[in-house]
């Protein structure tokens, strides 16, 4: 017995057009997060670098900033033996306060762009949603 459809295919027909377009929404959705990721990677190669350098950079013009500032703050506070020890306090607390902002502002940028492929996660959702559509149609 041969049954065929409203179409004029057979069920076997069908169900391979079904399995060819199922392979292919997942090849094209695999495709899409793999080109989302690469092009993230990419991105990341040329940044990482750039940040290492520019935090190192800052880390000794920071180290000298501080000598200066602490240097400073002594000569105000001289001729006081604890000088040095005020000035390095002083500066201190400004350091702590300056990294708590700076920890703030990294950690919410950090937050609200998050790692998730955004785009392919979208569009699988939208394809769920509509996969669910066409089931209830159908029935």
């Amino acid at each position: 017995m041969h049954v065929v459809t409203e179409n004029n295919k057979s069920i076997g027909q069908v169900v391979s057009e079904l399995k060819n377009d199922a392979r292919d929404f997942v090849s094209t959705r695999l495709q899409m997060l793999t080109q989302e990721m690469n092009d993230k990677v990419k991105v990341w190669k040329v940044a990482i670098p750039m940040l290492v350098v520019a935090g190192l950079l800052g880390v000794i013009a920071l180290l000298v900033l501080t000598f200066a500032l602490v240097a400073f703050l002594a000569g105000v506070f001289q001729p006081s033996p604890y000088a040095w020890c005020y000035g390095a306090l002083i500066v201190t607390a400004f350091y702590v306060i300056a990294a708590f902002g700076l920890f703030y502002l990294g950690k919410r940028e950090l937050t609200q762009t998050g790692v998730a492929p955004g785009r392919t996660l979208r569009v699988l959702k939208q394809d769920q949603i509509w996969i669910q559509n066409e089931a209830r149609s159908q029935v």
